[in-house]
């Protein structure tokens, strides 16, 4: 069994996301019939608008987040979890900020 610290790596991509010039992180953990993706971003930065590669949730492990979708927005903080819309979203870190985005891709 393959197994992390969420705390841990959430501490480390945070503190790589606040030292890079993109003002973020990644971290693959998962890469099977699902991915999972640790993301860190500092207050500001984020995902630009982009379309939904499948079924997928946010969960908010620290700061605050804020996804808009179809001009609605939805605003997260540590512990949140939210099904992401299948239609176009962005995501912005309203503060320094890590979330877990779990994907089961469409093409299965």
């Amino acid at each position: 069994m393959n197994g992390a610290s969420l705390d841990a790596l959430v501490a480390e991509n945070v503190a790589v996301a606040r030292a890079a010039e993109a003002g973020r992180s990644s971290h693959l953990l998962f890469h099977r019939r699902f991915r999972q993706v640790l993301l860190a971003f500092v207050a500001g930065r984020g995902l630009p608008a982009h379309d939904n590669p499948g079924s997928a949730t946010l969960q908010v492990l620290c700061g605050r987040v804020r996804l808009t979708a179809a001009g609605e927005s939805w605003e997260g903080i540590a512990g949140d979890l939210v099904e992401i819309p299948g239609q176009r979203h962005d995501l912005v870190a309203v503060e320094d900020s890590a979330i877990l985005l779990t994907v089961i891709p469409f093409t299965q």
